[in-house]
């Protein structure tokens, strides 16, 4: 299974958040998935590919041409993808993802994430859509999503959609 993970581009101000970077590359490399990513080399973007290669995983990489010139990609990625813009590596990502996963990360992560929400909500895709909470990092969004179909704003339950997860044992449990 392709597993598309978006994820900061830097390591966040708490170890915990690298960890559980690692942690999930490990489960992807060990159950056989195939990683998706935004090719980062740095952060937990590269925690996350490093642990995947490191565990005898397969990696794919997709950057737009301008953020490679400028922050570069990883150099042991299994394929790297060339795009133009982050709407066409946003739009190839969710081609490849057969599941979509967030760790912690910044706007661009909630971006990624959040057109993942609205196609399910769309029904367009019938994938996973998993929030890795690590250490209660996504509580707050939790909280806000959960306003919003109190308050008659989502069409759907968002807990029909979406899964917040606080470890890597109930994210395998999703598959």
């Amino acid at each position: 299974m392709n597993i598309t993970v978006y994820c900061a581009s830097s390591e966040g101000n708490r170890p915990v958040y690298r960890e559980a970077a690692v942690e999930l590359g490990e489960w992807i490399a060990q159950n056989g998935h195939i990683l998706i990513y935004g090719a980062g080399r740095y952060g937990l973007m590269g925690a996350l590919a490093g642990a995947v290669k490191e565990n005898g995983g397969k990696v794919i990489g997709v950057i737009p041409r301008f953020l490679d010139s400028r922050e570069g990609h990883r150099d042991d990625l299994d394929q790297l993808e060339y795009v133009d813009s982050m709407a066409e590596r946003k739009t190839r990502m969710i081609e490849l993802g057969d599941a979509f996963i967030a760790l912690p990360g910044g706007v661009g992560t909630l971006e990624e994430i959040a057109e993942i929400m609205s196609l399910k909500g769309l029904h367009r895709l019938s994938t996973p859509c998993i929030f890795y909470s690590v250490d209660g990092f996504y509580k707050p969004l939790e909280a806000m999503l959960q306003t919003m179909e109190n308050e008659g704003m989502l069409s759907t339950p968002y807990a029909k959609n979406i899964a917040f997860c606080s470890s890597l044992t109930e994210i395998d449990s999703l598959f």
